[in-house]
């Protein structure tokens, strides 16, 4: 078998492996929320006060809001695995962190961009990594803890984009996972915090879609900064 018959047979079982491996997590993921959902709408057929039935309502609206949000990332990254392009324009980086900061209602998100230069980019696709890094940030702070963000231009012609926070921070010995799919921290300090395990695999997908790079920096119980890069764009 020549060398190259031989790299196209591992190459297609690591794909095989990969693609097994994405099922079972999917499957892990799906079972929790349809075990709850079911067990919610048995207890609600039986003879409950208003504030109990009213707890299982709650529970299932959250169940089923899980569930479309993982829905929604599934979609988004069968998009960009398929080849899903860009459509970059120029555009005001903080016109676009307003819009997605005035959505969570939160007077505790600051937006510290000042004048910059447009950025290059999908706008609707750099709309959903603030979203989902927001998202994060709110999910893992206390009620009452401030969230930034801001922006600095860089020598090589990028803004590089970033959302701190002050609240649980990464354990050390997970950081090198975040960005993996389905992977969740799991610390007894967010055992009570849902979530897919898919927003931050799609926003990595989503930057590096725009030809940038996303990283972060965290401290366990300090919080974190998590930023990305945009393309300045180039007066015509």
């Amino acid at each position: 078998m020549t060398q190259t018959l031989l790299e196209d047979k591992k190459l297609l079982q690591q794909q095989v492996e990969d693609q097994t491996q994405f099922i079972h997590l999917l499957l892990h993921q799906l079972a929790t929320p349809l075990t709850s959902l079911q067990g919610s709408v048995q207890l609600l057929g039986e003879d409950l006060n208003v504030d109990q039935r009213q707890e299982f309502l709650d529970l299932v609206q959250q169940q089923v809001q899980h569930l479309q949000d993982l829905l929604q990332s599934l979609v988004a990254l069968r998009d960009l695995e398929a080849g899903m392009l860009a459509r970059p324009i120029a555009f005001c980086l903080s016109s676009l962190v307003e819009e997605v900061r005035s959505k969570f209602h939160s007077p505790l998100i600051t937006n510290h961009i000042q004048a910059l230069p447009d950025v290059w980019g999908d706008r609707w696709q750099v709309s959903q990594i603030l979203t989902n890094l927001l998202s994060n940030a709110i999910k893992y702070s206390p009620a009452d803890s401030a969230i930034e963000i801001g922006a600095t231009p860089n020598s090589e012609g990028f803004v590089e984009v970033w959302v701190r926070d002050h609240g649980l921070g990464i354990p050390a010995d997970a950081q090198a996972r975040l960005f993996e799919r389905f992977y969740r921290v799991r610390h007894h300090d967010r055992a009570n915090i849902s979530g897919t395990g898919l927003g931050l695999s799609l926003c990595k997908l989503l930057v590096e879609n725009q030809g940038g790079h996303i990283g972060f920096e965290s401290v366990h119980g300090e919080g974190s900064r998590f930023y990305f890069t945009l393309l300045i764009a180039q007066p015509a």
